[in-house]
């Protein structure tokens, strides 16, 4: 069967056009044309296909769109059928006994999701910046590239120029952390993605022993002082196994 090269075109595009919208910015036309180099009247064309399918939303008096609620039920629909909804009193239970903000991601091309939240939002409100992260800046990221199957062109393709002073720069450098990481038994952001905060990065290993999930606990620089880091990933470890052993159980009786 042929293949409609201009069907998978239009469909490229208009997920390029959804990618926009990843900062949770109320974007314009002109705006997402010049992201992504597309004509006027072809971005237009894309919105108002996007905007049928409530993919997208548009602001009635600016004339600006933001993401539509057809996208919650999906990634509602996603959440569920991956059952990252078990994780939840786990990490929970971990942020109450420790102070710290607490997530569970997973990996999406060169960066790490957060998929679920504790309060990680008392700091950032609604920033939905805070849900990607560059894998090699974040302690996350690092925790889902140490316990994993990586190659060396991996690494080098990593977009090395998101972070701070403090992340790394290279894929040597990088590749040094993910070693004293798996020595260690944790990965470690101290502050290489925000002034002021430590973040800690355990895996979630899946029955092959990959890293499918990690879990991230979150705290001040004053919280999270040095002394404290081995003890704090202690205690996230023992969640990560307790995790792990839930979502991977109940997923084996759904299949």
């Amino acid at each position: 069967m042929a293949v409609n090269r201009s069907g998978l075109q239009t469909v490229s595009r208009a997920l390029a056009v959804l990618r926009c919208f990843q900062g949770d910015a109320e974007l314009g036309v002109t705006e997402i044309a010049r992201a992504q180099n597309l004509p006027m009247s072809t971005t237009h064309r894309l919105l108002q296909a996007l905007l049928e399918s409530e993919f997208v939303e548009q602001d009635e008096q600016t004339g600006r769109y933001r993401l539509g609620v057809a996208l919650a039920e999906y990634g509602q629909l996603s959440y569920r059928r991956h059952l990252v909804y078990l994780a939840e009193p786990h990490i929970e239970q971990l942020a109450a006994e420790t102070g710290t903000a607490v997530s569970l991601a997973t990996r999406h091309g060169s960066d790490a999701i957060n998929l679920v939240f504790t309060r990680w939002r008392e700091a950032h409100g609604h920033d939905l910046s805070e849900v990607r992260f560059p894998l090699h800046a974040s302690a996350i990221g690092k925790a889902l590239l140490a316990w994993s199957s990586v190659t060396r062109e991996e690494l080098e393709a990593l977009p090395y120029h998101q972070g701070t002073d403090r992340t790394p720069s290279d894929a040597d450098s990088l590749t040094a952390e993910l070693e004293a990481a798996r020595t260690a038994g944790y990965t470690i952001n101290d502050e290489q993605t925000e002034w002021g905060y430590r973040i800690i990065g355990v895996p979630v290993f899946d029955p092959a022993g990959n890293a499918r999930f990690a879990l991230g606990i979150r705290g001040t620089t004053q919280l999270m002082i040095p002394e404290r880091i081995p003890f704090l990933a202690d205690l996230a470890r023992v969640t990560a196994t307790t995790i792990a052993t839930t979502l991977f159980r109940d997923a084996a009786r759904t299949h």
